[in-house]
């Protein structure tokens, strides 16, 4: 079956297990676990608006997330149906190529080339942001487990170059200015934004209806910016007004947990 979620289907995630702080940071750990996600939320929201403008994130956002998945859906409903180069591109640019790939892959498993698919939000009521996300640090602390330290505590992530305080021929200022440096090498945010939307789900073949889905749910879509290297980047400058100029564009990296969910199977293996 197609991985779309229909109206009556369950969350593919109920109840994220959010990250522990390790033990670097575990003191957080003793904090109630609605207090550290509050706190976390509040970091993570605090820097999307101070790289985005107060006038932009989160009300122009959310309208702007909700018009954008509607027509991301538009075009991968025409992909599905009639695979060509043209809506390939365009998708592309609108979502992850990790997402694209797997929900190409499951259309081959799944659906035969006749078919007619149709993914649409006719009407939208309201958009939230559900999780923020943000990622500090060298992109190569994603590979290099060995060479930089994680710290991973509910929706912040952070890759510093492992290194030891050295308390007689280091200062704690000159520690804590490298830390700081450590931290601006790098900046990723993604955005988790639940809409409530009638969503039109469909799969005909040959004239025969083989699924016909309408119903109101909430659609949870990631968006997220590109890895910015160093963190500066995110900003290209300033306007008038002192707002944040940002020349780059959200993409979706995921719907409805999918490939989170795929994640999230695959850490529990190793373990």
């Amino acid at each position: 079956m197609f991985p779309w979620l229909l109206s009556t289907s369950p969350s593919r995630i109920p109840k994220y297990p959010y990250r522990n702080a390790n033990k670097d940071w575990i003191f957080l750990n003793y904090l109630p676990r609605f207090v550290q996600k509050s706190l976390s939320q509040f970091i993570c929201d605090r820097i999307v608006t101070l790289n985005t403008g107060a006038d932009y994130y989160p009300e122009q956002f959310l309208v702007g997330a909700g018009m954008a998945c509607r027509h991301t859906l538009e075009t991968l409903s025409r992909h599905l149906t009639n695979p060509q180069e043209e809506t390939e591109e365009a998708l592309s640019l609108m979502m992850s190529l990790t997402l694209l790939e797997r929900l190409e892959t499951a259309a081959c498993y799944t659906l035969e080339k006749t078919d007619v698919v149709e993914i649409s939000l006719p009407q939208i009521y309201d958009a939230n942001v559900k999780d923020t996300w943000v990622t500090m640090g060298n992109s190569e602390g994603l590979e290099d487990s060995e060479k930089y330290e994680t710290m991973e505590w509910n929706t912040l992530q952070i890759y510093l170059k492992r290194s030891v305080f050295d308390d007689h021929g280091e200062s704690y200022r000159d520690y804590r200015a490298k830390t700081i440096n450590g931290l601006m090498e790098g900046v990723q945010i993604a955005v988790d934004v639940e809409i409530d939307a009638d969503i039109h789900y469909s799969i005909k073949r040959e004239g025969n209806v083989l699924i016909e889905d309408r119903g109101r749910r909430s659609l949870v879509v990631r968006l997220e910016s590109p890895y910015f290297e160093p963190a500066h980047e995110i900003v290209s400058g300033r306007d008038e007004a002192g707002n944040p100029i940002n020349e780059w564009s959200w993409i979706i990296t995921d719907l409805d947990y999918l490939l989170e969910k795929d994640k999230l199977d695959e850490e529990a293996k190793e373990q």
